[in-house]
């Protein structure tokens, strides 16, 4: 333990002495520097009137002006763009089996399949989001769509 203490007190001593060793080497680099003999500005470097300068450039103080640029052909006119002809309204897009009718509380009520699922519908309620029941009887059902078009569908009985 002892042993030790004392490598790590050697290598402390080591350490200060290095480090006034490199200390005392600086200042003697420093010595020429303040001999006064020598300037630190060298004023022959200096001297106007020495030596051929240069004609300027340019003037920073003016605008640089660039030359105007050549004249371009006219633009290509834009090619013409056939319209597709209009396209007629979508056919009635609902697709639905009418059962029959029946009578509840003095109100008819159709029943219909849409999309394999049985609805009751009365007049005026909607079957389908844009198709409404217009007109409901014994033997059909008139429903119309979302474009006004109407579509009348018979009855089509008793289905397994």
């Amino acid at each position: 333990m002892k042993s030790r203490r004392w490598g790590t007190a050697l290598l402390i001593l080591l350490w200060a002495a290095g480090s006034w060793a490199g200390q005392a080497k600086d200042k003697s680099r420093a010595a020429p520097a303040e001999n006064p003999a020598e300037p630190l500005v060298r004023m022959d470097l200096l001297d106007p009137d020495k030596g051929d300068v240069p004609a300027t450039l340019r003037d920073v103080f003016r605008p640089k002006t660039l030359p105007r640029p050549k004249a371009q052909a006219p633009p290509r006119p834009a090619p013409k763009v056939v319209a597709p002809p209009p396209q007629e309204a979508p056919a009635f897009g609902l697709t639905l089996t009418y059962m029959g009718t029946v009578a509840s509380e003095g109100r008819m009520m159709a029943l219909v399949t849409v999309g394999g699922q049985t609805l009751p519908v009365t007049l005026g309620e909607e079957i389908s989001p844009g198709y409404r029941v217009v007109r409901i009887t014994q033997e059909s059902i008139e429903v119309e769509g979302a474009n006004g078009l109407r579509k009348t569908f018979s009855r089509q009985g008793a289905r397994p």
